[in-house]
């Protein structure tokens, strides 16, 4: 006799039903007593209905107006996150420019290939061509002027010896010419220079860098005006005030406009003895002395002092 032994068939178990039931769980308490917590998007305005009193109409224009605060705030401060990350990128790339330039002083002496500066004038580069685009027509030299102010930076250069001796770089201060405030920087590094002379920098790289001192403006802004047919000139003076003397950058147009950038003084005058005459007054200084005039094509050291 054969005996035929039957096997029991297992029932699978339901184990995967307990997870299925919490999550059914958490999703009805999620929607039950979470739902302020989540934002489906920007607020939406708020209506006024139809024959609204007037405690609803009033109620209707605070939160409007609430709105309109909150978003201009928030305009407000991703404009200065975006200023602050340019002028952090630019800063970075022009004190690496600094240094590398700094560098090469160490087997070669900077005042040497400095004292040519005439070949910092580069009137036809493409910046500058470039950048002569985009001023508004009309009286052009006061244009360019405007438009220098309104879109670059004056940047204060730490390298220099004080009565507190040399200072070490920390942070590049950047001076918004337009709205008039300082703007400080945070440098990845700080660096301490004992011996560091006068960079200038071409018209390109000031472009490029959003910005420059008194020299790399007063380069800029010559370069740009003989781009144009103008008869620009480079101006060094010694600028006496207030018991001090300080080196100074400007650039004479067509010896009857003085433009002095960092200063944000824009003169025009007969000729450039009335110019300067008034240039001492602007500055309330006690007397300025040319040091030296240069362009692309021709250098003087004359000496003059206007008082």
């Amino acid at each position: 006799m054969v005996l035929e032994q039957t096997q029991k068939r297992k029932n699978p178990k339901k184990w995967f039903v307990i997870p299925v039931i919490l999550i059914l769980v958490f999703i009805v308490i999620d929607n039950t007593f979470f739902t302020e917590y989540y934002s489906s998007g920007p607020p939406l305005p708020p209506t006024l209905p139809e024959n609204a009193s007037d405690v609803e109409t009033q109620e209707y224009t605070e939160k409007i107006q609430d709105l309109e605060n909150l978003l201009s705030s928030v305009m407000e401060e991703k404009e200065q996150l975006r200023i602050y990350q340019e002028l952090s990128i630019n800063s970075q790339k022009r004190a690496s420019a600094l240094l590398q330039r700094y560098a090469l002083g160490v087997d070669i002496p900077l005042s040497e290939p400095l004292r040519e500066k005439r070949k910092y004038i580069t009137p036809d580069s493409e910046g500058v061509t470039q950048l002569n685009k985009k001023i508004p027509e009309g009286n052009y030299l006061l244009n360019a002027y405007n438009y220098i102010i309104e879109n670059f930076y004056y940047y204060y250069d730490p390298f220099t010896r004080t009565t507190e001796g040399t200072q070490e770089w920390t942070n590049i201060k950047a001076y918004d010419l337009k709205n008039e405030k300082w703007i400080e920087i945070k440098l990845r590094d700080s660096v301490v220079l004992h011996d560091f002379p006068d960079i200038i920098f071409y018209p390109d790289e000031t472009i490029e860098f959003g910005g420059g001192d008194c020299e790399d403006f007063a380069v800029l802004y010559t370069s740009m005006a003989i781009n144009k047919g103008q008869s620009g000139h480079f101006y060094i003076v010694d600028i006496d005030k207030d018991g001090m003397q300080f080196l100074h950058a400007i650039s004479i147009i067509n010896g009857r406009v003085l433009v002095d950038i960092p200063s944000k003084l824009y003169i025009s005058g007969r000729n450039v003895d009335d110019i300067f005459d008034k240039y001492v007054d602007a500055l309330n200084a006690n007397k300025v002395t040319i040091i030296g005039i240069f362009n692309h094509e021709e250098f003087s050291n004359i000496r003059k002092t206007y008082s």
